[in-house]
């Protein structure tokens, strides 16, 4: 009765805490909202938002700060399974975020959808729960109680320190750009900005300060593209999405947008390797993984794996109808009118390189009429939808200021973005560091290392990599597009192969070797084979590739050279029927 109550303590005071932080950001942004109606300068209103939600997140990751080896690596094993699943739901929202923002490509955005949706219930339905019941804290933790010997164990380990460093460059770039062109900030200042708060969420309480601030960011995210939809409903406009919207709209929207070129239908084939491989290397990249640690037991990480399913499809809904709304407005007002009486919000868009007016940059009604006559438009003749060309991350965050809804809600769109990649950089660049800190050090060196030197060491490579992403997001070296797409490939051609090998007992270090490298290569040739630049879609079907074929490495290596023993049929009986004792140590359990 004892434990219960403790229980039920905790739950409430976790749950006050929750509703001081909501409370917070809540008043906050009802500030904001209350200038813009007051009548402040409208850079002003959509500045503050942003600037508020990076500090805010990075108080929050700096007040929970701790030296517990349990908080720091798994936030205590205590994280409910809703907010676990929502923070998981706004690291996904993070990793899609640089599609979102450019969704030209060879296929429809359908495939990356749907394979980060599916990337996402493997998580909840498998390797979340295989990894909170055995305590692991990792995926290459796991594994490498799994096979003992060195070089396997390297392998693995570098594999996740390397995609995940990856994935933080990538959520850095995500959360710089989005602050960027949101305020107008200077890149170097940008960059050095976003870093800081990076190392306050990661850097004090590891993943315990992650969870929570992504547990924020994920909350912000669905508010800033929620209230200008509800906004827009009650002035009687239709919500435009499939299914569960407004048909007609939804049809308009997608005419306009293949008219724009942003996406367009790919074949059947392309859309299902696009989505396996992604699905695969979503599935067992770390910085995913982190959420499902922290809940109480494999139950809990299903059940957390529901909520992260729940709040990724409710994101990508909002992201689609705030993409469709403005692509419905964006034709409303410009086709069919002169180029020399648009919005305002036009020019003005356009003078950033987000709209082209008949293939021209234009600042004001005299540049367009202009560049419409030297595309021999006739004086005062209504611009053609073909005169008209947007880039897709104006239609992202120029729907309040499109619909004219106000400087606050641009601010709180702004901070959404902001949010979700400053979340998937600080949980991803946790994963790197605990590769290299935890994993690599008790797993390589000695499995009685001290605690202070895992974490001391793990706080020097999180400097390090944050360094790094500031160095590389200020001079805007990077496509985070293209960054995404090879740590997902890397991970699915690596792990799947590592995770099958490690459930069938027969295949021993040498088979794991095998496999590894057996999809690596796989992995590279599929690359260099197509000698275009590689866009998601190649990239996920080489990591399918690479994961196919290193699976089918190692289980024949294992079936024709190697012998189960008794460690490796523990094992394999502790995942699947056991009570999950594979790491035969304490892991904060």
């Amino acid at each position: 009765m004892r434990d219960v109550a403790e229980t039920f303590e905790d739950r409430a005071r976790l749950d006050g805490r929750i509703a001081l932080a909501i409370v917070t950001f809540a008043t906050a942004y009802g500030l904001v909202a209350l200038l813009d109606r007051v009548g402040a300068p409208e850079r002003l209103v959509a500045l503050v938002s942003p600037y508020f939600t990076v500090v805010a997140l990075a108080a929050l990751g700096f007040l929970l700060h701790s030296m517990s080896v349990s908080f720091y690596y798994a936030a205590g094993r205590a994280a409910p399974a809703a907010y676990a699943g929502f923070a998981q739901a706004a690291l996904v929202t993070g990793l899609a975020a640089p599609f979102a923002a450019r969704l030209t490509g060879a296929g429809s955005p359908l495939g990356v959808t749907l394979g980060l949706l599916l990337g996402v219930a493997l998580i909840g339905a498998a390797t979340g729960p295989v990894l909170r019941k055995t305590g692991a804290f990792s995926l290459s933790d796991l594994l490498a109680a799994r096979f003992s010997r060195m070089e396997p164990r390297l392998g693995m380990i570098v594999v996740a320190a390397l995609t995940s460093g990856i994935v933080a460059l990538a959520g850095y770039q995500t959360a710089v750009d989005a602050l960027v062109g949101f305020t107008g900030a200077g890149r170097p200042f940008a960059a050095f900005f976003i870093g800081a708060a990076i190392l306050l969420i990661a850097g004090p309480g590891g993943v315990g300060g992650v969870l929570w601030s992504a547990c924020a960011a994920a909350g912000v995210l669905i508010a800033g593209f929620a209230l200008p939809q509800i906004a827009l409903s009650l002035q009687g406009y239709p919500t435009p999405l499939p299914l569960i919207g407004d048909q007609t709209a939804w049809s308009d929207a997608v005419r306009v947008i293949e008219n724009w070129r942003l996406a367009r239908p790919a074949p059947a084939a392309l859309e299902i390797t696009t989505m396996l491989g992604l699905a695969l290397g979503l599935a067992t990249l770390a910085p995913a993984l982190e959420p499902a640690v922290t809940t109480k037991d494999a139950a809990a990480a299903r059940r957390a794996g529901v909520a992260a399913l729940f709040w990724t499809l409710a994101a990508a809904a909002l992201i689609t109808a705030t993409v469709a709304s403005s692509a419905l407005i964006v034709s409303n007002v410009a086709v069919g009118q002169t180029p020399e009486r648009l919005p305002e919000s036009i020019y003005s868009a356009s003078a950033r390189g987000l709209v082209q007016i008949c293939g021209a940059r234009v600042d004001g009604p005299a540049q367009a009429r202009a560049a419409c006559l030297a595309r021999k438009l006739p004086p005062a003749a209504p611009l053609r939808a073909e005169d008209i060309s947007v880039r897709a991350e104006y239609l992202i965050g120029g729907l309040p200021q499109l619909a004219k809804l106000g400087a606050a809600l641009t601010g709180l769109l702004a901070s959404g973005i902001i949010a979700a990649g400053l979340a998937l950089a600080a949980a991803s660049l946790h994963a790197c560091a605990a590769a290299v800190g935890h994993d690599a050090l008790y797993r390589l060196r000695a499995e009685s290392a001290l605690t202070s030197r895992c974490l001391a060491i793990t706080r020097l490579a999180l400097v390090g990599v944050t360094a790094l992403g500031s160095a590389t997001s200020a001079a805007n070296a990077i496509d985070a597009r293209t960054l995404v797409g090879m740590a997902l490939a890397l991970s699915a051609a690596v792990f799947v192969p590592l995770v099958g090998l490690a459930l069938f007992a027969r295949a021993q270090d040498r088979d794991a070797m095998i496999g590894q490298i057996g999809g690596l290569a796989t992995m590279a040739a599929t690359l260099v084979l197509d000698s275009a630049p590689p866009d998601i879609e190649q990239l996920a079907w080489a990591g399918l590739c690479g994961a196919v074929a290193g699976l089918l490495a190692g289980g024949f290596s294992a079936q024709a050279f190697s012998q189960a023993t008794p460690e490796s049929r523990g094992f394999v009986e502790e995942i699947w029927r056991g009570d999950g004792n594979a790491l035969r140590e304490d892991k904060g359990v």
